[in-house]
């Protein structure tokens, strides 16, 4: 009884060793996921910003300025370039590109009546 002891105790303490470090590894993803974050946090709270804050002053100008372009803009607008573009184009591409499909359903059915025709 004891020599089978013997025997097995190293393939006991393989499996034990085994079972204890699937227990202890840890998926590493999160974690490296969770280290990125915090060092794009780091980046963005340490480093001053590219654009200065404006002064307070100027934006009741510049929100006035924007509004009276706003304005002249959508009253001044001119007639789109390509507003005759539904009948000289799209219509046409359609028309060839429904023509083509038709066709090719009609074709398919004729060459699988030609294959009916003719068996192998």
């Amino acid at each position: 009884r004891l020599a089978t002891r013997a025997q097995h105790l190293p393939s006991e303490r393989l499996a034990s060793c085994r079972v204890a470090a699937m227990a202890s590894a840890r998926p590493i993803l999160p974690a490296i996921l969770l280290l990125a974050l915090a060092a794009c946090r780091a980046v963005h709270f340490s480093s001053p910003a590219f654009v200065a804050a404006p002064n307070r002053g100027s934006t009741t100008e510049t929100g006035a300025a924007a509004a009276l372009g706003g304005a002249a803009v959508t009253l001044l607008t001119a007639v789109p370039a390509h507003a005759a573009m539904l009948f000289d184009e799209i219509i046409p591409y359609a028309g060839a590109t429904s023509f083509c499909i038709m066709w090719g359903i009609v074709l398919g059915f004729v060459l699988l009546r030609l294959q009916e025709a003719f068996p192998e």
